[in-house]
C-alpha cells in the first residue's frame, strides 16, 4: 500500500521524516487483513477470492474467530482490516469488531457498501471502526457492470454517505481496469463533492476472477496517464491543505514513477523523499502485511492464497509468522530481494521491493519472475537513471 499523499507531503517539506518512518516494514508487527467470509452478494470481475452469493464450508466459527483475536493480540498485532467476500454477510462481524476494539486493536472495514442501511450504519459506528472503505469501481452503470449487479452503485454510494453522516472516517476503493478507467476523474469529483476522507486506487491483480479477466488490465501507457492524473491530484490537495488522502496499491512502480515525476517538478523534493521510500521498501507481502483467510489459513497477503504458512486453529499466529524455515516467507523478507527477468535487473529494488509476485507467477510461471504490470521502461530501470535521483 503506497500512501501517495503522505509521501507527497514529505517531498513538499510539509510532513516530517522520521527514522523507521510510520509504515516501514521494519517497524512493528504486520497489518493483518482478515477475510472473514468468502460469501458475497456481488460478482465483481476482478474479485481475487472468486466469491459468490452462497455459503462456503469450513469457515472459522465465532469461538475460533474470538480466539484468533486473542492470538493476534498475543503476537503483538495491533491493526486489523476485516474484509471478505463481503464481511457484512458474516453474522458475527460486529461482535468480533467490538471485541477487537476492546482488546486495543485499530480496526478497519472493507465492504462493497450495498448492505449498509441506517441500522447497519449505526452498528458500524458503534463498533468503533477507525476507517471504512467502500468499493466504487466507476460511476452509475460502469460500477454496476464491474460489480455484476444492477443498482449496486446507488446502494454503495448511499451506504458510504450514511456512514459519513454519522461521523465515520470513510474512503472510496477503485480498481483500475479498461472497463472503468474513463470514470477515474468522476470518482475524484465525487470524493471532493462529498468530502470523502480517502481514495484507495488499486491496480488489477491476476488472482481469482482477476486472473480470468486479466485482458481487462490497462496498458503501461494508460497506467502512466492515469497515474499522472492521480499524482496531479495529490499535488493539488497537498498544496491546498485539504482534500481526500490518496493511497495506491498493488503496483509499487508508483513509488518510482513518483520520484521520476518529482525530478521534473521538484528535484529537492525527490531527494528528500527517496530515503523515506527506501526505508518503506515497497512490496509488503510477508513483511508489513499478513492475511488470514476464512478458514484460518495464513498467507503472505490476500493475493498470495497459493502460499500457505500455517493455520491459526493449529498453531499460534506468532509462531506461524515467525517461522524461519518457510522458503517463500524467507525470500520475501530478504534484503536485497533476488528476482529474475527485468525485476532482477532493476536498479529500483530498494524502492519498489519487486512489485506484485502474484502477477509475476501468473504470467511467467515463476514466483520470482518479472511483474508484467511494471510500467517503467527498460531505460528507466537502469542504474544510470536511478543514480540521477
Amino acid at each position: 500500500m503506497f500512501r501517495l499523499s503522505h509521501y507527497y507531503s514529505i517531498a513538499s517539506g510539509r510532513a516530517a521524516r522520521r527514522n523507521g518512518a510510520a509504515g516501514s516494514h521494519c517497524a512493528g508487527k504486520p497489518i493483518v487483513i482478515w477475510n472473514l467470509t468468502r460469501t458475497c452478494n456481488l460478482k465483481c470481475v476482478h474479485c481475487y477470492a472468486s466469491s459468490k452469493a452462497r455459503d462456503y464450508r469450513n469457515e472459522l466459527s465465532s469461538g475460533q474467530a474470538l480466539h484468533t483475536i486473542d492470538d493476534l493480540h498475543d503476537a503483538e498485532v495491533r491493526t486489523l482490516i476485516f474484509s471478505g467476500g463481503e464481511p457484512m454477510l458474516r453474522y458475527d462481524l460486529m461482535a468480533l469488531a467490538e471485541y477487537a476494539k476492546k482488546r486495543g486493536f485499530i480496526t478497519s472495514l472493507s465492504t462493497n457498501g450495498t448492505l449498509i442501511g441506517d441500522s447497519e450504519a449505526d452498528r458500524i459506528k458503534r463498533a468503533g471502526f477507525s476507517y471504512v472503505g467502500v468499493s466504487l469501481d466507476g460511476v452509475g452503470e460502469t460500477h454496476d457492470r464491474v460489480r455484476g449487479q444492477r443498482g449496486s452503485f446507488d446502494r454503495a454510494l448511499s451506504g458510504l454517505l450514511r456512514l459519513k453522516a454519522r461521523g465515520a472516517r470513510v474512503g472510496m476503493r477503485f480498481t483500475l481496469t479498461k472497463m472503468n478507467i474513463a470514470d477515474l476523474p468522476e470518482i475524484f469529483r465525487l470524493a471532493e463533492d462529498y468530502h470523502i476522507d480517502k481514495i484507495y486506487l488499486s491496480h488489477l491483480v491476476y488472482s481469482g476472477r482477476g486472473s480470468a479477466n486479466k485482458a481487462e488490465d490497462i496498458t503501461p501507457e494508460e497506467t502512466r496517464k492515469a497515474m499522472d492524473f492521480v499524482f496531479g491530484k495529490a499535488r493539488e490537495y497537498t498544496e491546498a491543505g485539504s482534500g481526500p488522502q490518496i493511497v495506491t496499491g498493488n503496483n509499487d512502480s508508483d513509488a518510482v514513477y513518483l520520484l521520476m515525476r518529482l525530478m521534473e517538478e521538484n528535484p529537492e523534493g525527490a531527494a528528500r523523499l527517496r530515503p523515506a521510500l527506501e526505508r518503506f521498501g515497497g512490496a509488503s507481502a510477508g513483511v508489513g502485511v499478513a492475511n488470514i483467510d476464512p478458514g484460518g489459513m495464513v498467507h503472505p497477503d490476500p493475493l498470495m492464497s497459493s502460499v500457505n504458512l500455517g493455520k491459526v486453529t493449529e498453531r499460534p499466529f506468532g509462531e506461524i509468522w515467525g517461522n524461519t524455515d518457510h522458503p517463500v516467507l524467507n525470500k520475501l523478507r530478504q534484503r536485497p530481494r533476488k528476482f529474475n527477468g527485468r525485476c532482477g535487473e532493476c536498479a529500483w529494488l530498494k524502492v519498489c521491493g519487486g512489485n506484485c509476485r502474484v502477477r509475476a507467477q501468473r504470467m511467467t510461471g515463476d514466483l520470482w519472475g518479472a511483474d508484467p504490470a511494471c510500467y517503467l521502461t527498460d531505460e528507466e530501470i537502469q542504474i544510470e537513471m536511478a543514480h540521477a535521483i
